[in-house]
C-alpha cells in the first residue's frame, strides 16, 4: 500500500521504517529542513548534540528494542545520574531517596512524607484512580503548606506556567514511575545516552527507509488530506517554491499536533471538540558550550519562581566531556505559554536576563566562560491535558478509513519522550495490520 506520513520526527521515522520493512511504499512529508523533530541534532565545533536535552530510562523498552532491531544497540551507554534542587538560595542534592531523608530544607517528618509519597505512587498500578484530581490538589493534601510551597508549587509553576494548578495527577505519577524504575540495586538513577547522539539513530532510520524504497519530502507542507466516501484518497502538498501538488495514498498517518491536523481534514465536530481540549506550552532551550562546569549535577531543578528559567541540565555531568572537545555542555531550559513575552527575546537579551540568576547557582559564572552557544524555540513542546483526559483522548484510528493520528497528546499520562514516540508508532502499525 502507499502510505503517507506527515511529520519526520521519531514517530514518523519509526513508523516509516517498520512499514517500509513490511513492503509498503512510504512517503514522509516534513515541513522543516531536517528530520528527527525534537530529537534532531545540531553540529557544534566537531560534535553533534540534540537541540533539546535527551536521555533514555531503563524502562524505555520501545526505543531500546528499536536500537537492537537496527543493529546499533552497542551505541548505548549507561551513566549514573546526579540530581539536585535549587531552593531558598542553596543547591540541595536530591539524587536518591536517602538524599530526600537528609533534606534539611524541610522538617524531618515532612521528608518521611515525601519518601512515602514516592513509594505509594510507585506501587500504584491503576493511575485512573487519581485522574479526577490535579497534581496541585493531590500533593497539597499530602504535605504541609511549607513543604508544598518550597518543593511542589515552584516546580509546577515553573513547568506549566499559568496551567500549574490544572495538571492531572497522573502526569506526576508517570514521572515517579519512570524515575524510580530507572534506579539500580543501590537506588542510584541510571540513564542511557548514545555515544553518537541521537543523530545516528535518525540517520539509520532514514537510510533504512530509503533502502526499502521510501521517499522523503523536506521543506514540504501538507496542505490538505482529501477523502472520498469517508476513505483516504490523496493529499495536497506545497513545496518550498510554493508549488502545489497532489499524490494518491491508501493510508495517511499524521504525527502533527491536533491544531495542525484539524486544518488539513474535516473531522467530526465532537472529535474536534475533544482535540481542542489539549493546549501546549512552548520550550525555550539555550545550549552553552563552556570552559568550566556550572554545578556538580546533571539535572538541577529550580524550585524558585523568581528565576526566569526552569532548570539546568549539564549534559557533561552525565556524559564524559572528552566526547565534546573537553568542553562543558549546559542546557538552560524553560517552558512558557505560547503568548509569553520571553518568546520574543533573542539570545543576547535572554542571556542578559538569565545571567544574574546563573550567578546565584555559581557566583563565579561569567559570559567569558561561554565559547559557543545555540538557541532554539520549540512550539508544541509540552501538551497540557485536562482532568479525566483518558475519557477524551483521541483514538489512534480516526473515523475516516485509512487515517491515523499519533502525537504527544495521545501518550497520556506521559507527555513526551522518544520512547513513547516509538511506542505510538508501533501501536498504529498494529492497527494498520488489523485493518488491512
Amino acid at each position: 500500500m502507499r502510505i503517507c506520513i506527515i511529520g519526520g520526527g521519531i514517530t514518523g521515522l519509526s513508523a516509516g521504517y517498520k512499514l517500509s520493512k513490511l513492503g509498503h511504499k512510504i512517503s514522509i512529508f516534513e515541513s522543516g529542513s531536517f528530520l528527527g523533530g525534537q530529537a534532531s541534532t545540531i553540529k557544534i565545533e566537531d560534535f553533534e548534540i540534540e537541540k533539546a536535552y535527551h536521555h533514555l530510562f531503563a524502562t524505555d523498552k520501545s526505543i531500546l528494542d528499536l536500537y537492537k532491531e537496527l543493529g546499533i544497540k552497542n551505541e548505548l551507554n549507561w551513566y549514573k545520574s546526579t540530581v539536585a534542587t535549587y531552593s531558598e538560595g542553596k543547591i540541595w542534592r536530591t539524587t536518591s531517596p536517602f538524599d530526600l531523608l537528609r533534606l534539611s530544607l524541610i522538617p524531618f517528618t515532612e521528608r518521611i512524607k515525601l519518601f512515602l509519597i514516592s513509594i505509594r505512587l510507585k506501587l500504584l498500578r491503576n493511575w485512573k484512580k487519581i485522574e479526577n484530581e490535579t497534581a496541585f490538589e493531590w500533593l497539597a493534601k499530602k504535605v504541609n503548606n511549607k513543604t508544598f510551597e518550597i518543593i511542589f508549587k515552584p516546580l509546577l509553576k515553573g513547568k506549566f506556567g499559568k496551567y500549574y494548578n490544572k495538571i492531572p495527577m497522573p502526569w506526576f505519577w508517570s514521572k515517579i514511575q519512570t524515575r524510580v524504575s530507572s534506579r539500580n540495586y543501590k537506588l542510584q538513577e541510571v540513564l542511557c545516552y548514545p555515544k553518537n547522539s541521537f543523530s545516528h539513530l535518525i540517520q539509520t532510520l532514514e537510510n533504512e527507509i530509503k533502502n526499502n524504497g521510501g521517499e522523503f519530502f523536506l521543506n514540504t507542507k501538507v496542505t490538505e488530506i482529501i477523502e472520498k466516501s469517508n476513505q483516504i484518497e490523496s493529499i495536497n502538498f506545497e513545496d518550498i517554491d510554493s508549488n502545489i501538488s497532489n499524490i494518491e495514498f491508501d493510508i495517511v498517518i499524521s504525527t502533527v499536533p491536533y491544531s495542525v491536523l484539524g486544518k488539513l481534514v474535516d473531522l467530526d465536530s465532537s472529535l474536534k471538540k475533544d482535540m481542542n481540549e489539549v493546549d501546549y506550552m512552548s520550550a525555550i532551550v539555550m545550549i552553552l558550550v563552556l570552559e568550566k562546569k556550572v554545578s556538580d549535577y546533571y539535572w538541577l531543578s529550580i524550585a524558585d519562581n523568581n528565576f526566569p528559567f526552569l532548570g539546568l541540565i549539564e549534559h557533561t555531568n552525565l556524559v564524559p566531556k572528552e566526547l565534546y572537545s573537553n568542553r562543558n555542555i549546559l542546557y538552560i531550559t524553560n517552558y512558557v505559554e505560547k503568548d509569553n513575552p520571553l518568546l520574543e527575546l533573542n539570545y543576547e537579551e535572554l542571556l542578559d536576563l538569565y545571567l544574574p540568576f546563573m550567578k546565584k547557582i555559581n557566583n563565579e559564572f561569567t559570559k567569558k566562560w561561554i565559547k559557543e552557544f545555540r538557541f532554539s524555540k520549540i512550539h508544541y513542546a509540552q501538551p497540557i491535558f485536562p482532568i479525566n483526559y483518558s475519557s477524551k483522548i483521541i483514538p489512534l484510528r480516526l473515523p475516516i478509513k485509512g487515517l491515523y493520528s499519533g502525537n504527544t497528546a495521545q501518550i497520556y499520562p506521559e507527555d513526551r519522550g522518544t520512547n513513547y514516540s516509538v511506542d505510538i508508532a508501533d501501536k498504529i502499525i498494529k492497527l494498520i495490520e488489523k485493518d488491512y
